[in-house]
């Protein structure tokens, strides 16, 4: 499952859940997001006009001084509770007739790579939806 982030300007920016979750917890924990805010961006097709372009600035702003001061580098992510790991996101596949516990603070991780590239896009997008 995929969100699509469909900027006032520029271009639209697809995320994974996985990614767009442990984002969102981030924007939460920044004091960027309220709690109903976080549930629209969290909802698909809920996200309309949810951003708008000064808070899609703060919310740059905020995950570039998250990114500086967590000391966050190219090839780690920051998992569910907002630490950050380098270790590799081991694959887990679901099944009806699985019986292993999947950790949800492994399970949700963005990576370093894609927390810049939104930052960016916030900065560039002057606003945006979420579908």
């Amino acid at each position: 499952m995929s969100f699509i982030l469909v900027p006032k300007r520029g271009h639209e920016l697809q995320v994974n859940a996985w990614n767009w979750r442990s984002t969102l917890e981030l924007l939460v924990k920044e004091h960027l997001l309220d709690p109903e805010r976080h549930e629209l961006l969290g909802t698909h097709g809920c996200g309309t006009g949810v951003v708008d372009g000064e808070l899609a600035r703060r919310i740059g702003i905020g995950v570039e001084r998250w990114l500086r001061s967590s000391g966050m580098k190219p090839g780690e992510r920051m998992l569910a509770d907002l630490t950050v790991t380098s270790e590799t996101k081991i694959p887990v596949v679901f099944s009806s007739s699985s019986e292993e516990k999947v950790d949800d603070n492994d399970l949700y991780s963005a990576t370093y790579e894609w927390l810049v590239a939104f930052k960016e896009f916030c900065r560039q997008s002057d606003g945006f939806d979420v579908f």
